[in-house]
């Protein structure tokens, strides 16, 4: 009789420890633990009974899971880090997107409206540029909003918003690339524009 309420003493005193651990871990804002950690973990306290046990081997369990607890706190924040860097390498592309093509189809409409009344038949030349580093700059605009959907529909749960956040993620990335694509399209017919211009 003594012997089983030294183990039941012992085995609460692990799920109370293994508790506060998890707890411990979730408080840092880590939603998740490494299965085979804590299988391995737990495999090894079923193996070995917790009154067969001596202190020392306690302790060293108790030190196992701490280096295990902190594997997973340093895991998560490097996972978070590269997440941060992530978001913020997509921001300044589609920022560099925008300025390019804005800035470009701002600079062909200040030209184009300081034509003098002799050179107005040189516009339509200068047009096609035009419509092409304004529809860069649709597509930038466009790819910003399916990035915000794709974070939106990537904070929940289920499988299928997970798999729609994919997609605007990917349409996110095809429109930036597309948006420099027809800034370089732009440039070369605002180039051959100004060469006719003469």
């Amino acid at each position: 009789m003594t012997g089983q309420v030294v183990k039941d003493m012992n085995a609460k005193e692990f799920a109370s420890q293994l508790l506060e651990t998890v707890k411990e871990i979730k408080s840092n804002k880590n939603e998740s633990i490494q299965c085979d950690n804590l299988i391995q973990y737990l495999d090894n306290c079923v193996r070995t009974s917790p009154a067969d046990l001596s202190q020392d081997q306690i302790e060293h369990l108790k030190a196992q899971l701490q280096i295990m607890v902190e594997r997973e706190k340093s895991n998560h924040a490097s996972d978070l880090e590269m997440f941060r860097s992530v978001i913020q390498s997509g921001q300044n592309a589609l920022k560099t997107a925008l300025l390019m093509n804005g800035g470009a189809s701002v600079a062909l409409l200040a030209f184009i409206g300081k034509l003098t009344e002799e050179r107005q038949a040189h516009i339509p030349a200068f047009t096609n540029a035009l419509a092409i580093f304004v529809l860069g700059v649709f597509c930038i605009v466009v790819a910003s909003g399916s990035t915000y959907l794709s974070q939106w529909l990537y904070a929940d749960e289920p499988e299928w918003k997970e798999r729609a956040g994919f997609w605007f993620n990917a349409l996110s990335i095809l429109l930036g690339l597309t948006s420099y694509g027809l800034f370089i399209w732009a440039m070369t017919k605002a180039y051959s524009a100004f060469m006719t211009f003469g």
